[in-house]
C-alpha cells in the first residue's frame, strides 16, 4: 500500500512525516516544493501534480488550508485515482465543506 500526502504545511508535513517513521511508502506534493525537501530526504517521492500523486498511490491524503483548495485539489485527483483507492481529508472544514466534497467523491466513484 502507498500513501499520497498533499498539503506539507505546519500539520501536513508532520502528518506525512509520521507516515514514513512507520515504514510506510509515501508520496508528496505541496504547491511550494521546499516544503517537501525535508521529507524527500526521510525517503518520500515527490509528484509533480496532486493528479500525479493520485495515479502513484492506494490511499491519497489531503491537508489543505481551505475548503476552495480543497475542492480544487479534489477535483484533481478523483479522475486520477486507482479504482478502490481512498481520499482522507485532513483540512479543518465545516461539517457542510466535508459533506460537499464527499458527496462529490462519491458521484465519481
Amino acid at each position: 500500500m502507498r500513501y499520497g500526502y498533499i498539503g506539507l504545511g505546519n500539520l501536513g508535513g508532520h502528518l506525512a512525516a509520521s507516515l514514513l517513521r512507520a515504514g510506510l511508502p509515501v508520496v508528496v506534493h505541496d504547491k511550494d516544493r521546499r516544503l517537501a525537501d525535508r521529507l524527500i530526504a526521510q525517503g518520500a517521492e515527490w509528484a509533480d501534480s496532486p493528479a500525479d500523486l493520485a495515479a502513484q498511490v492506494d490511499h491519497v491524503a489531503t491537508c489543505l488550508p481551505s475548503p476552495a483548495v480543497s475542492e480544487l485539489v479534489l477535483r484533481q485527483i478523483l479522475p486520477a485515482m486507482k479504482p478502490g483507492a481512498t481520499w482522507i481529508e485532513n483540512s479543518t472544514l465545516g461539517r457542510d465543506d466535508v459533506v460537499r466534497l464527499g458527496t462529490l467523491a462519491g458521484a465519481a466513484g
